[in-house]
């Protein structure tokens, strides 16, 4: 029997998605999600986005910090989260991008109901997602909670300055909605 890593799995369920509705064809530049306000509406740029920085992680939420351990190539056969998959490459300054949008958006509800899987923010090459993994007629954070999810996947699955390898944690404070940054 074959095993499917989180993350693997979730791109599974994407591409189901993807062949149920036409995607666009990729744009190098920041899409939000549906429902998800422009950046031309929040007063803000891409150059805005990138003067923030990274979002700051809280000590209580950074309890997973060796990358080695993360990788799917490096862990026993169960599957586990915070997660970080050595098979799926992505460029970093899109996720990042991604991570400020949401930021950005601070106490905005980032909600995925009556879906399994939410894109919340594309951008150049790296999509943010989340997953109601429990299948709740609902599951929302903040958006600040979900970039803080985000953000750590950013820091803990680099591969160098330009790359990344995908990866999933669940929202700050919900165990009920897994975030991932996934290839776009």
């Amino acid at each position: 029997m074959a095993k499917f890593s989180i993350i693997s799995a979730f791109m599974a369920l994407l591409a189901v998605g993807a062949s149920a509705t036409a995607a666009p064809a990729p744009v190098d530049g920041l899409i939000p999600g549906p429902g998800f306000p422009s950046l031309e509406s929040l007063g803000l740029t891409r150059k805005d986005l990138e003067a923030m920085g990274r979002v700051a992680i809280p000590e209580s939420y950074n309890a997973h910090k060796i990358r080695g351990a993360l990788l799917s190539g490096k862990r026993a056969s169960a599957a586990s989260i915070p997660t970080c998959e050595d098979n799926y490459t992505l460029p970093r300054n899109g996720a990042q991008a991604c991570v400020n949008y949401l930021a950005a958006l601070g106490s905005k509800s980032c909600a995925v109901s009556g879906r399994f899987v939410q894109q919340m923010c594309t951008d150049n090459g790296a999509s943010i997602m989340g997953a109601n993994i429990k299948n709740l007629a609902s599951v929302a954070s903040s958006c600040s909670d979900v970039a803080i999810a985000a953000q750590w996947i950013y820091d803990n699955c680099a591969i160098d300055t330009t790359n990344m390898n995908a990866g999933a944690h669940f929202a700050h404070g919900n165990g009920d909605l897994l975030i991932s940054i996934v290839p776009a």
